[in-house]
């Protein structure tokens, strides 16, 4: 799996002086005979490990449905818990996600298609419907390309699916 690649690669790379210095893959000071002086605090490595985490994490969320950005980062060495132990937020609320669909590499859109789930009686334009968003309970999303047929367990919505499109 090329997420778990992507995991290995950001977790074996030292962190703490790449705002300094341009380098191989695979950068390493401690094996480094050209490491310079300047270099960042834990904290600060952590920051720049985990914006790489999340924005490789953008992608990989958009291309793979089963994509898990919790398992996704600690596998980066990322920490994903608070000091009490509870599952960090900030690391879902760091990729452009909404109701299990990840935002378009690049933007803030995402890509239109039908949407529904297992236990809905209908299906939506997308998840900008408010009709879908009032009715939406977690349960996993199914998704149709707009051009493609929706299986007739589902109504078109009535809010946001005109008729020429169902």
């Amino acid at each position: 799996m090329i997420a778990r690649d992507f995991a290995r690669e950001i977790s074996n790379h030292h962190w703490s002086d790449a705002p300094y210095r341009r380098d191989r893959a695979g950068h390493n000071r401690d094996t480094d005979t050209r490491a310079g002086d300047r270099v960042l605090t834990d904290q600060e490595t952590d920051v720049v490990r985990t914006n790489v985490m999340l924005v490789t994490a953008q992608v990989l969320g958009y291309h793979d449905p089963n994509f898990n950005v919790y398992e996704f980062a600690e596998a980066c060495g990322v920490d994903t818990h608070t000091r009490s132990g509870r599952p960090d937020g900030s690391i879902g609320a760091g990729v452009r996600e909404q109701y299990g669909r990840y935002a378009r590499p690049g933007s803030w859109e995402f890509d239109p298609e039908f949407v529904t789930t297992e236990t809905s009686d209908f299906y939506h334009r997308g998840i900008d419907c408010e009709w879908f968003r009032r009715g939406y309970r977690g349960g996993e999303l199914l998704t149709f390309p707009l051009d493609g047929e929706v299986p007739p367990k589902w109504k078109p919505c009535g809010n946001c699916v005109s008729t020429a499109q169902a």
